[in-house]
C-alpha cells in the first residue's frame, strides 16, 4: 500500500499512519547522519580521555507473568571508560558494574486444606497469605560501545552495553493466619496454637541463588557539561583537560533474562510431627514463572567526569656526531635531528 498504510472506517476521513519498522528506520538514519556530520569538518580535532561515571535510577522488571505488575526497585552502575573526541563525534568503550535490586509484588492467596484433628474429626484449615515481599538481587559487569555527539555544552551518546550476570539471589516472605472451619460449629476457630491457628505469623524462604541470562542492554543518554559551574582551580585553568557531565539515561534489556523453566508452587506445605509446616517459593523459581520473559528497563541520571590524556608533542634527539662536526641548526646553537 506504499510507504504509507490507510487507517479508514466507514464515514470517516482516512488517518496514514507509518509502520513501525519503517519509522525506527528513518529516526536511524537520521542519528547516522547526525553522527557522519559530527565526525566530518574541514580543520579537524581530535583528543582522548579517560572518563569515570556513576549512575543511579529506577528499575523496572517487565515480564509477561500475567495478573502480576512490573516488579519495580533500584540500579546503580559505576564504570571507567575510554573516549575518543573527534570534532563534534564522540566514541566511548569501557566497562562496569552494575547492581540492581527489584522487588516482585505478590497476590493474596487465601488457600484451604482438608485435615483431620486429633480426635479424628474431619474440618478445613484456611490459610490467608497477604503482605508478601518477594526480592530478587542482580549483579552484572557492563561492556558498552556508545556512538555520540558534543556540540557547546550538549551531549548524546547511544549504543549497544553486552550485560555478563556475576551474581544473582532471591527471597521471599509473608504472613499468614490461619484457622479452623468445621461443619458443626457456627463459628470458625482462631489463634488455637495447639490446633495450628495463628494470626499475623511470618514465614519465608532463605535467600536462594538466582542465575540470570546475558543481556544486551540498548542505551541512550542525553545531557550536558557542567564543569564551568564548579570553582576549583583545576576547572578554571583546566577548562577542557577536565570535563565534567550530567545526563539522563536510559538502559532497555534486549534479550529474556529468566533461565528457569520449572519451578516450584508459590505456596506449599508440609506435615511433620510439630504440626503443619508451610513455606513460600520467590517468583524467579516458582511455577508462576515457567516460560515466562523478564526484561529489565532502567532509567535515572548519570554523572561523568573525563580527564584528558596526555598529548604527545614534537621530540627531538640530540646528534653527537653533527654536534661535533660543529653543526649549528638556523636559529638556535644546539645540535637536534628531529626524532622518529
Amino acid at each position: 500500500m506504499g510507504f504509507f498504510s490507510y487507517l479508514c472506517r466507514p464515514n470517516v476521513i482516512c488517518v496514514r499512519r507509518m509502520p513501525v519498522r519503517r519509522y525506527i528506520f528513518i529516526v536511524s538514519l537520521a542519528l547516522c547522519s547526525v553522527l557522519a556530520n559530527a565526525f566530518t569538518r574541514l580543520t579537524p580535532e581530535t583528543a582522548h580521555f579517560v572518563s569515570l561515571h556513576g549512575d543511579a535510577g529506577y528499575s523496572a522488571l517487565l515480564h509477561n507473568v500475567p495478573d502480576l505488575p512490573p516488579s519495580a526497585g533500584m540500579s546503580t552502575m559505576i564504570g571507567v571508560d575510554y573516549r575518543l573526541f573527534h570534532n563534534n563525534f564522540i566514541f566511548s568503550a569501557g566497562v562496569e558494574g552494575m547492581y540492581e535490586f527489584n522487588v516482585n509484588r505478590m497476590d493474596e492467596l487465601d488457600v484451604t486444606i482438608p485435615m483431620m484433628d486429633t480426635e479424628g474429626e474431619l474440618f478445613n484449615m484456611h490459610v490467608l497469605v497477604d503482605k508478601s515481599t518477594d526480592l530478587a538481587h542482580m549483579v552484572n559487569l557492563n561492556i558498552p560501545i556508545l556512538f555520540g555527539g558534543e556540540w557547546g555544552r550538549f551531549y548524546f551518546m547511544v549504543g549497544p552495553k553486552v550485560s555478563l550476570n556475576f551474581y544473582g539471589s532471591t527471597s521471599s516472605k509473608a504472613q499468614i493466619t490461619t484457622y479452623g472451619e468445621y461443619d458443626r460449629a457456627y463459628d470458625d476457630f482462631y489463634d488455637m496454637l495447639n490446633h495450628g491457628f495463628v494470626s499475623n505469623q511470618y514465614m519465608g524462604s532463605a535467600s536462594v541463588p538466582l542465575k540470570w541470562n546475558m543481556n544486551i542492554l540498548a542505551h541512550m543518554e542525553i545531557g550536558g557539561r557542567i564543569g564551568h559551574m564548579f570553582k576549583h582551580k583545576q576547572f578554571r585553568l583546566n577548562p577542557d583537560k577536565i570535563r565534567m557531565y550530567v545526563a539522563a539515561y536510559a538502559d532497555f534489556g534486549v534479550l529474556n533474562l529468566h533461565t528457569g523453566t520449572n519451578g516450584e508452587p508459590v505456596f506449599g506445605w508440609r506435615e511433620t510431627e510439630e504440626g503443619v509446616q508451610f513455606f513460600s517459593q520467590p517468583l524467579m523459581n516458582s511455577t508462576l514463572s515457567n516460560g515466562a520473559t523478564f526484561r529489565n528497563l532502567n532509567v535515572g541520571i548519570k554523572f561523568t567526569v573525563a580527564f584528558e590524556m596526555p598529548k604527545h608533542g614534537k621530540s627531538f634527539l640530540y646528534d653527537e656526531y653533527q654536534s661535533e662536526r660543529d653543526y649549528r641548526k638556523r636559529g638556535g646553537n644546539q645540535g637536534y635531528k628531529n626524532g622518529k
